[in-house]
């Protein structure tokens, strides 16, 4: 008798250990996913992003990855252009399910620079008209320049927004520091939702304008205060024949900890790369050899593309750098 009661406990103590372990499991897999912010991982993420490169993450649970694989971008043929997985022929024009914004009109896929295909586009002027006083401009969602002058009657009826501890006027644009991949708009009815139809994704286009630079290894470059792993490239620093590689071997002093350092990244088969050169994680690329690269800090993070970025005005000074 004492036994079946016994066993009973048993069975029962070990119902609940199974119970709280995948309770555990799956608080610790929801906690993970909640804190995974792209903004605290490196590398050029929404470049590889726009590029349909895979993440290779070192453990499935991991938030940022080690690497991309952007393979299938050397197996495209410079005859062809690309956009969201659709190929076409010089000649073609792209379909409006491709258009990676309301500004993308006109678009035809031609032979350009070197003989490698490209779309080029329409030049849009979005010219305003001249603003009455005490009125303003609201852009009109999903719209290239489509908009309305709007003019109320008392200017306190004008719809305010607060975010990020800023004030934003009806009709203004703004950009949420916990959505930085967001565009918004502020407008009547909005309630701190980051939902269409007051925000909308940033696209970069980098498909769409960027072949070239896309075929040759190109890196893109950031401001200094822009955050690379959610914004828009501003421009692209392409190789030249004054760029070298910096390798952080010899940049590192002869320490226990520099030796580690040095075996894991050179045991790496992980390689940033940049026109022809071959760049180990650490590695930088010299500055100033061209205009694009004054003041532009480029490091390989997380490969295959380095992480280029211009540093602050108060640590070098753009206007002094060599005759090009």
């Amino acid at each position: 008798m004492s036994r079946t009661v016994n066993y009973g406990k048993s069975a029962f103590g070990n119902f609940l250990y199974l119970c709280l372990n995948l309770w555990l499991m799956f608080m610790a897999t929801a906690a993970s996913s909640i804190e995974c912010d792209p903004k605290k991982c490196k590398g050029p993420i929404q470049h590889y992003h726009e590029l349909r490169c895979e993440p290779i993450y070192k453990k499935p649970s991991d938030c940022c990855a080690v690497s991309y694989n952007c393979s299938h971008l050397s197996e495209r043929s410079p005859y062809n252009c690309y956009v969201n997985g659709h190929v076409y022929n010089i000649g073609d024009k792209l379909k409006d399910e491709d258009r990676n914004n309301p500004c993308d009109i006109d678009c035809n896929c031609v032979k350009g620079f070197k003989d490698v295909a490209t779309f080029t586009c329409a030049a849009i002027d979005c010219s305003i008209m001249r603003i009455k006083e005490g009125c303003y401009f609201k852009r009109k969602p999903g719209t290239c320049c489509d908009g309305e002058q709007i003019c109320p009657e008392i200017s306190e009826e004008r719809t305010k927004c607060e975010i990020d501890g800023r004030t934003y006027l009806d009709g203004e644009p703004f950009y949420p520091s916990e959505k930085p991949e967001l565009v918004c708009q502020c407008s009547k009815g909005y309630k701190g939702e980051y939902v269409a139809p007051f925000c909308e994704h940033i696209s970069c286009g980098t498909e769409l304008l960027r072949t070239l630079e896309i075929r040759e290894n190109c890196a893109p470059v950031f401001y200094h205060s822009q955050i690379p792993q959610t914004s828009c490239t501003y421009g692209y620093r392409c190789q030249n024949y004054n760029d070298t590689v910096i390798h952080r071997i010899t940049k590192i002093s002869s320490n226990n900890v520099s030796e580690e350092l040095t075996s894991e990244k050179l045991s790496s088969n992980k390689m940033c790369k940049f026109g022809n050169l071959t760049m180990e994680i650490g590695d930088e690329l010299n500055q100033a050899t061209d205009y694009s690269s004054v003041c532009v800090r480029c490091v390989c993070e997380v490969p295959p593309t380095p992480t280029c970025q211009r540093l602050p005005d108060n640590e070098c000074d753009v206007t002094n750098h060599p005759l090009f």
